[in-house]
């Protein structure tokens, strides 16, 4: 410690009488502030030249060594009235040995904004898919959307159908196409899809009718007086007439049918027929 006050430094804290250093300048010192509270606290420093003449500087600081204090449900000045819910927390402190991590950070609720962009994208979500239903039937198709769509049985093309038998292409379009109504026998379903087998559409020596219904489905008629409550889907824009054809060809001689056969060149103005009329 200096012995005269004469070109000295004295450093006092808050409103102390006694410096807590004094020193002639420059001069460097630690400042402990484990020993002081928590809270806004003043370093004023002294200087005093070979005149006496004195400078005086204040500097404001504040201590926190003790565990951070989050307050959640009330602001600096706000207005209450009534009952206010208040959520408190502390973590960390400078003399602290372990952190905490479930003390970190206080619990919050998801912010609003959250809320708003989760209803967006669910919104588009839904939009893109109510789009992406209804798929052109040129690529209903494809391996893509026929698992959406649940077309893919009824839109297989000549050359899904050729990769079983040539011989049984009939057959195998028949598979594909129709016999998850009619089913794999022939035999329909009761009140829902009517039989093919022994029926007098499929058998008879004319087939204008069946190669209409398979063109251009039917709806609302009773089939050897028997109404049935599912619709005929139209196949003609997913068809050709040689599919269509090897499909009636299937039918009238399959499940003990024994009716005359067709050719594409029928189904075709059967369907150049309809679709003028």
């Amino acid at each position: 410690m200096a012995e005269n006050n004469s070109n000295l430094i004295h450093v006092y804290l808050d409103d102390e009488d006694e410096p807590i250093v004094s020193y002639r300048p420059p001069v460097r010192f630690e400042l402990d502030t484990t020993q002081l509270e928590d809270g806004h606290h003043t370093l004023k420093v002294v200087a005093t030249d070979a005149t006496g003449h004195k400078g005086v500087r204040s500097i404001p600081f504040e201590v926190r060594n003790g565990p951070g204090i989050d307050v959640e449900g009330l602001q600096d000045n706000d207005m209450l009235e009534g009952k206010v819910p208040i959520l408190l927390n502390a973590y960390g402190g400078a003399k602290e040995p372990f952190w905490e991590p479930s003390r970190a950070e206080t619990p919050a609720p998801v912010p609003t904004w959250a809320w708003v962009l989760l209803l967006v994208v669910v919104a588009w979500s839904a939009f893109y898919i109510a789009q992406q239903w209804n798929v052109p039937d040129e690529y209903a198709s494809s391996p893509t959307y026929s698992l959406f769509t649940g077309k893919g049985n009824n839109t297989q093309s000549a050359e899904q159908a050729s990769s079983g038998s040539k011989a049984n292409i009939g057959a195998t379009l028949y598979r594909t196409s129709c016999a998850s109504c009619h089913q794999g026998n022939g035999e329909g379903v009761p009140g829902a899809f009517p039989p093919l087998s022994d029926d007098s559409v499929v058998t008879a020596e004319d087939p204008t009718r069946h190669i209409e219904i398979i063109l251009f489905g039917m709806q609302g008629k009773a089939i050897d007086g028997v109404e049935y409550s599912a619709a005929m889907p139209p196949f003609s824009q997913q068809l050709s007439d040689k599919e269509v054809a090897a499909i009636i060809n299937h039918e009238r001689t399959s499940w003990g049918n024994n009716a005359p056969t067709v050719t594409a060149e029928q189904v075709q103005k059967v369907r150049v027929k309809g679709n003028s009329d």
